[in-house]
């Protein structure tokens, strides 16, 4: 498992739930998936240069477990630190969670 940092005293005035925008999100955070589930680690984020709609209009967030996903650009997202240490409510989660992701994209080349 990769370790991932960050600035632990500013991050403890911080909700633990945080808003972010898909091109936004970084390394080390876990998303807030449909029906409230977490996803795991976020390894890698990806503008997408050669996407069909131009550039800088998705972008393809890898997990740990090998997964990708691809968003468009402005869609917000939840985000949780991989190591939160604060008790998360389950109506919180359910509150932010997104209806529905589009099929998981294969990884590009």
């Amino acid at each position: 498992m990769a370790k991932y940092y960050r600035d632990e005293c500013a991050a403890r005035h911080k909700p633990v739930l945080i808003s972010k925008s898909a091109q936004g999100v970084e390394e080390g955070y876990r998303l807030v998936g449909p029906g409230g589930a977490l996803t795991p680690i976020i390894s890698h984020v990806q503008w997408l240069d050669n996407h069909p709609d131009g550039p800088d209009t998705h972008v393809m967030i890898s997990f740990e477990d090998g997964t990708n996903v691809e968003f468009p650009f402005d869609v917000p997202l939840a985000v949780i630190w991989n190591d939160e240490q604060r008790a998360v409510n389950e109506t919180d989660l359910l509150d932010v969670a997104p209806a529905v992701w589009r099929t998981p994209a294969e990884p590009r080349c």
